[in-house]
């Protein structure tokens, strides 16, 4: 008994370390956790970025049309699976990261200033070989310091 409760001490060192490493990479998953820099817009829609790769350490361009991640509803950007914001917002840009974008509210209606922190919002995740859009989970948030609203896109 002994035996085993004295191995089991001994591996438990190690099993804290691999696990410090893991942690670490998932943390490293968002724009600004994963030392992104050229973070820009192309055609309006399309980011890209040179980010450090989870896992490996080196560099490499990556790009995502954020299309997929995000919409337009009434004017105010939301974070949605396949929402097509491009088409109804413009002009956008990156400052950092940043998104800035001038979305319609609707015809005629004129339109609304948006600012929306990727990074804080997750919405945009850094994986080994691509950019992907984050799980939406239904909510518009804009900063950690207001609430959310519900929406329906």
């Amino acid at each position: 008994m002994k035996t085993s409760f004295a191995s089991t001490l001994a591996i438990l060192p190690i099993l804290t370390i691999v696990s410090a490493f893991e942690v670490a990479d998932i943390y490293k998953t968002t724009l600004g956790k994963s030392d992104c820099t050229d973070i820009h817009l192309t055609e309006g829609h399309v980011l890209h970025a040179n980010c450090v790769q989870p896992g490996y350490g080196s560099r490499a361009d990556f790009q995502l049309d954020l299309n997929l991640c995000l919409a337009n509803y009434l004017g105010s950007l939301n974070h949605v699976s396949n929402g097509g914001f491009g088409g109804s917002c413009n002009p956008c840009r990156m400052d950092g990261t940043k998104l800035i974008c001038e979305c319609s509210i609707g015809a005629g209606l004129g339109t609304q200033h948006n600012e929306v922190e990727l990074n804080d919002w997750d919405v945009i995740q850094v994986h080994d070989e691509s950019l992907t859009c984050g799980t939406p989970v239904g909510l518009e948030m804009r900063d950690a310091g207001k609430s959310a609203r519900s929406f329906t896109a």
